[in-house]
This record gives C-alpha cells, sequence and structure tokens, in this order.
C-alpha cells in the first residue's frame, strides 16, 4: 500500500493527466487498430501487455508521441507505486524520451513531485518494495539527470537507512565505474562523471565505517585519471593481500 506522501502525488498526476488522450494512431504494425483507439478513451486501463510496450516503444511510432506519454503516465506511476517495476525496467522509457520539464508547469511539477516522493520513499524503507538500483536506473532515465537523486542522499542522515542503501548501491557500480565500462546506462555518458564525483565528494567519507574498508578507497581511486587509477588500484589490491 502506497504511503500518504505517495498517494498523494499520485493523485496530483491523475489530477493533471488523467483524462488526457492521444491520437488513436500508431505503428499497425506492431499494434492492432483496436490496440491504438485505447489511446482516445480517457482512463481506459491499459494493462500489461499494452502499458509497457507502448510506454517504451520508439517516438516514430506514434503520430503524437509526447501526448502518448501524457496518457500513459497515472497508469505507469501507479504501477511504480506499487513496487511494480515489472516490465518498466528497461531503457529507454518514453518519459526519459521526451522534454517534460518544458511542459505547462502543472504537469512538470506532478511529475516532478512523484518522482521525488518515489526516490526519497525508497530510500528511506529499509527494504523498499522495488530494489533501489532499478528505482535508480529508471529515475535517472525519466531525469536525464542524476542531480536530482544524488541531492536527495547528500541531504540525507548520516549513519541512516539512506547509507546502508548506499553502500549497496557503490558495491553494485564501483568496478563499473572504475573501468569505464558501464552497460545499460539509461542516459548521456556525461553523467558518469557527475556520478563519480559526487561519490568521491560524499560517499567516501559516509562509507568510513562500513564493513568492507575496502570499498570507501575504491571509491577515493575515482578522483584519479585513468592511468593513475589502475596503478592505485594494483596498489590497493596488493595491500589487501
Amino acid at each position: 500500500m502506497a504511503s500518504p506522501a505517495l498517494t498523494s502525488a499520485l493523485r496530483r498526476v491523475d489530477a493533471v493527466f488523467g483524462g488526457m488522450t492521444a491520437p488513436a494512431e500508431g505503428c499497425t504494425y506492431c499494434y492492432g487498430e483496436e490496440h491504438l483507439a485505447l489511446l482516445a478513451v480517457p482512463g481506459a486501463p491499459l494493462g500489461d501487455d499494452l502499458l509497457g510496450p507502448f510506454f517504451h516503444e520508439v517516438p516514430s511510432h506514434f503520430p503524437d508521441h509526447p501526448a502518448v506519454v501524457r496518457r500513459l503516465l497515472p497508469e505507469v506511476f501507479a504501477r511504480l507505486a506499487a513496487g511494480r517495476v515489472d516490465g518498466m525496467g528497461f531503457m529507454p522509457t518514453g518519459l526519459g524520451r521526451v522534454d517534460w520539464r518544458e511542459w505547462p508547469a502543472e504537469q512538470a511539477a506532478a511529475i516532478a513531485g512523484f518522482l521525488d516522493t518515489w526516490w526519497r520513499e525508497t530510500l528511506a524503507d529499509p527494504a523498499p518494495r522495488q530494489d533501489v538500483n532499478a528505482v535508480w536506473e529508471l529515475s535517472v532515465d525519466f531525469h536525464q539527470a542524476v542531480a536530482p537523486l544524488l541531492d536527495v542522499w547528500a541531504a540525507a542522515p548520516r549513519g541512516g537507512v539512506e547509507d546502508g542503501h548506499l553502500a549497496d548501491f557503490v558495491e553494485r557500480w564501483i568496478d563499473d565505474l572504475l573501468w569505464d565500462y558501464v552497460i545499460g546506462w539509461p542516459a548521456d555518458e556525461s553523467l558518469l562523471d557527475d556520478l563519480r564525483a559526487w561519490l568521491v565528494e560524499h560517499a567516501v567519507d559516509r562509507l568510513s565505517g562500513h564493513p568492507d574498508p575496502l570499498l570507501a578507497r575504491k571509491v577515493a581511486l575515482l578522483a584519479l585519471g585513468e592511468e593513475e587509477r589502475d596503478a592505485a588500484f594494483a596498489e590497493l589490491v596488493a595491500s589487501a593481500g
């Protein structure tokens, strides 16, 4: 069951986008006319068979792709709030392909409000419905930015649940970041430098008490250039035996 804050964010999304429609047109090679017709029916549920495919479809499949994304948002966000990331866990998504921050202020605020609440509550939950990394990847795709997510982490209390999730996150990503071999990154690769810089500034200190003493030291290596990093990593491994 969604929290009061997340329920409120969903209601706002539904109030803004719930009555919207999109043209009942699209690629009839991929979809039947009866499926596309549902886009023109306000609030008609699309269900598992159509929601995910429509939300991930390339923009050229629809004459008005932003309208399709607006039409889908209430059902997509309700599904995410319920912890059902299955079918929504691959990128890119429709929301990541539209410049939603340039939409009318009420629409952009409703989207940003849901995404912020969803991320904050995921980090604050010791056992979130959905894996933090899955929420992170989708959120990066939706925002096409990392700052809105990292700012929440930076402001979290020290030593709390958020730091535990940060340690798990670092364990998942650190080797990819060290070796510049990140697969499936859902946004511009330049954002990886922003992530590395943030981890050096914030995560090293927050991970200082982690049971694995090498974790924070690995993060510190992200501040080095590629050649220096390779040599320093070899020394780190050798010193750890």
